[in-house]
């Protein structure tokens, strides 16, 4: 098998769990019109909005919980651990879809198997890809993601009455149980027989240069050693003897700045990507259709299907052109759009309803071309192995606490067509600075070698 085959069945069991955690993603995003489902009467709208946090509340408690327990097991059996939860918020989403106590317990499990996948393959990618493939492994992890949230916008438009009026005929949360449960099950059994080691956490944690040697051929698809093999792997060595010299605290020793950068990048995006601003998304992309109380609404999987799609070409873009550019031209043509449909907003009484599903959709596309996976990218490459955990876990805990932040936002203040505009502009103009932000700071990792990756963002 080719060192990119190696890689990809590698990493494969761990893109299926992120996948999976996009579908709840997409549950905690679209949710809001589900509120026509037998599933909502009866419970308070405290209960309702704490059913839509859960699972962000199951990732950030288990994020802090590897920040030191990550090196305690190998790759493999975080990620079976991973594919273990999903299974069981599959088997209860499929068996009890209408319980209110099992559907919030088993989506906190869920977010135990997301946060887990997120860190170890953020971690994992960065360690074992070759420089020429490294970009695009993580470009498809993030792909991963927002093909889960697509999954699921298609699901509640296919299950979802507007006002409760029939039960349809399956609950959204059956099917996503029906979904998750083969897919956890496949993710559990190639993790057992496809998933290699990370020869830079041997080298670490294990100091075992021989396993980590031969578990690096295989990655590369190697039967023997060869020049280039031996120049890549003391490459690791290298990274790895001068990171055990370091403390794992992630302010120090030239560690803050790079921190730093990805952290602003990472929340940043999540400015975009909340869930008051995907309401009014999915409001102005309802513009495009006749909405009935029973009829399908198609605005969320058209403008989910759509990213997704950026997310795919992405996948092979990713490396034509050096970082800062790939991220500062995404960002640019997000923000622009964005501020200037919220200028449109404040100044027109009367919009053509094709404009604001072409702004939403443009702004979409591009999010993915460079914002998305170029922060995934950094953060996969950024830090020395013996920071990396804490580091990369702490990024992760920030972003995923901030999606909580913004919803409990969103529940206390009422959203208007004033308030619209104004996040609309205020968003917009907030990733135009990043954009700035972004050409100044973001090296060109682009075919480096995890040590050199590693050297070019500690520079910044």
């Amino acid at each position: 098998m080719s060192g990119l085959g190696r890689q990809l069945g590698a990493v494969f069991s761990g893109i299926i769990l992120v996948f999976c955690g996009g579908i709840h993603i997409g549950w905690s995003i679209f949710h809001l019109y589900m509120g026509g489902n037998k599933w909502a009467v009866g419970i308070t709208i405290d209960e309702y909005r704490f059913a839509i946090l859960s699972f962000f509340t199951g990732v950030g408690f288990i994020l802090i919980i590897m920040t030191f327990s990550k090196e305690w097991l190998s790759t493999r059996i975080w990620l079976m651990l991973s594919s273990f939860f999903f299974m069981l918020n599959g088997i209860f989403f499929t068996a009890m879809p209408t319980d209110y106590p099992a559907t919030v317990a088993t989506r906190i499990i869920a977010g135990f198997g997301h946060g887990i996948a997120h860190l170890v393959m953020s971690m994992y990618i960065g360690e074992i890809a070759s420089k020429q493939y490294r970009g695009k492994l993580i470009t498809l992890m993030v792909a991963s993601i927002i093909a889960g949230v697509a999954v699921f916008s298609v699901i509640s438009m296919v299950t979802t009455n507007i006002i409760f009026i029939i039960e349809p005929a399956m609950h959204a949360n059956r099917a996503l149980g029906i979904i998750i449960m083969p897919l956890s099950l496949a993710a559990f059994v190639l993790a057992f027989f496809l998933t290699i080691e990370s020869p830079i956490h041997t080298l670490l944690v294990k100091k075992d240069e021989s396993t980590a040697q031969k578990d690096f051929l295989k990655l590369r698809g190697r039967a023997l050693k060869t020049t280039e093999t031996d120049l890549e792997f003391n490459d690791m060595k290298k990274l790895v003897e001068a990171s055990h010299m370091l403390s794992k605290i992630f302010v120090t020793e030239g560690n803050f700045k790079p921190f730093q950068l990805i952290l602003t990048l990472k929340l940043a995006n999540l400015l975009f990507f909340n869930f008051s601003m995907n309401i009014a998304k999915m409001t102005f992309m309802s513009l495009m259709f006749t909405l009935t109380l029973t009829g399908p609404n198609w605005a969320p999987p058209i403008l989910m299907l759509s990213k997704l799609g950026g997310a795919l070409i992405a996948i092979f873009i990713i490396d034509i052109l050096p970082r800062r550019f790939q991220y500062g031209i995404s960002s640019t043509f997000t923000g622009t759009f964005l501020l200037a449909f919220g200028i449109v907003l404040a100044t027109h009484d009367y919009l053509e309803p094709w404009i604001a599903p072409f702004l939403y959709i443009t702004a979409e596309v591009f999010v993915t071309f460079g914002m998305l996976p170029v922060s995934e990218i950094l953060l996969a490459e950024a830090f020395p192995p013996k920071k990396k955990v804490l580091s990369v876990a702490s990024i992760l805990i920030c972003e995923y606490v901030g999606h909580m932040v913004v919803y409990i936002i969103y529940f206390n203040v009422p959203s208007t067509l004033q308030s619209v505009y104004i996040k609309v502009i205020v968003f917009g103009g907030v990733i135009l600075l990043k954009c700035l932000l972004g050409l100044l700071l973001i090296p060109d990792t682009r075919n480096t070698t995890a040590r050199e990756a590693h050297q070019l963002l500690s520079k910044h």
